[in-house]
């Protein structure tokens, strides 16, 4: 999925940063004050304010004004949609896009859509919204680790988005019939041996999903009520204990278990095993290790 970009005859713009995955993709962009102008995009746009103080105006061919003057503003303009845009200072963004097919496939298996319904993003602004300002900057996170296994957490943000948008800015939203069908202990067990046997590689939400013969949708809402946790923090567990029993073997490199636990580099292994375990991988070998070599001392004929 390409990342949308912002008009080319644009003078305004500063700096940007993207990244895009399947269905989802950010940008992150600062401008200078003037004006952004109109365009439009082929995904929904979900803007996410970073300045503090920002003076400006976004304005759409259908009438529709939004003024986001300070952090944690969200505007919604949907595909297709042409806007405009007047700064009056400096100004920094999160652009958030996503495949407007992903809302349409939510609301069609949460049946709102049944009897040849239609479902309508629709242009709206929020003073705050701080489930799309979690979204926006989890992404921004995934951007600057450029990590193995952003693929599986970008896309269940994508499902969460859509199911949002669904609820709260569209013409028919609000109302979802909630799904009946659960995770059996058989599709479960499937999708945890899966994770197992793959840990190492990008593994995507469409994986898991297919294995319990699920749409992603559903899976991942029924995976978490299932086991407690998001499949991506289950992936991420997964590779953490990994790493755990690897450093409790041996003197292997540091950044080879990382790579052998299925983590891209040193520093995403180092952050995540320390937010999960509460100390570095070198700590934890150095805690481990002495004590698992006095076990086997104390053993008969060790």
């Amino acid at each position: 999925m390409n990342t949308p970009q912002p008009p080319h005859h644009s003078t305004s713009l500063i700096f940007q940063r993207q990244v895009a995955w399947n269905g989802i993709s950010l940008a992150h962009y600062r401008f200078r004050a003037g004006d952004l102008p109109e365009h439009s995009h082929r995904q929904h746009l979900v803007l996410v304010t970073l300045t503090k103080d920002c003076k400006g105006e976004i304005r759409t061919s259908s009438g529709f004004n939004a003024r986001p003057l300070t952090s944690g503003n969200v505007c919604v303009i949907p595909s297709g949609q042409p806007f405009a845009a007047t700064l009056e200072g400096e100004a920094e963004y999160l652009a958030v896009y996503l495949d407007p097919s992903l809302v349409v496939r939510a609301a069609a298996e949460d049946a709102l859509v049944a009897m040849g319904g239609g479902v309508e993003v629709i242009e709206k602004s929020s003073d705050y919204d701080p489930l799309v300002v979690g979204i926006g900057q989890a992404l921004l996170a995934e951007l600057e680790s450029n990590a193995l296994g952003g693929r599986l957490y970008a896309e269940s943000l994508a499902n969460v988005l859509a199911v949002h948008l669904l609820r709260h800015y569209t013409a028919s939203g609000g109302d979802m019939r909630r799904f009946i069908g659960g995770l059996s202990g058989q599709k479960l067990r499937r999708v945890l041996a899966f994770v197992a046997d793959n840990y190492e590689r990008d593994v995507s939400l469409d994986d898991l999903a297919g294995e319990a013969g699920m749409s992603t949708f559903h899976f991942a809402r029924e995976f978490k009520r299932a086991t407690g946790t998001t499949p991506h923090q289950h992936l991420i567990k997964f590779r953490v204990e990994h790493a755990k029993a690897l450093l409790a073997e041996g003197e292997m490199p540091l950044s080879e278990v990382g790579l052998r636990s299925g983590f891209s580099h040193q520093s995403h292994f180092t952050r995540l095993f320390r937010k999960l375990t509460g100390t570095t991988p070198q700590s934890y070998r150095l805690m481990i290790q002495p004590s698992t070599r006095r076990i086997v001392s104390d053993l008969p004929n060790g």
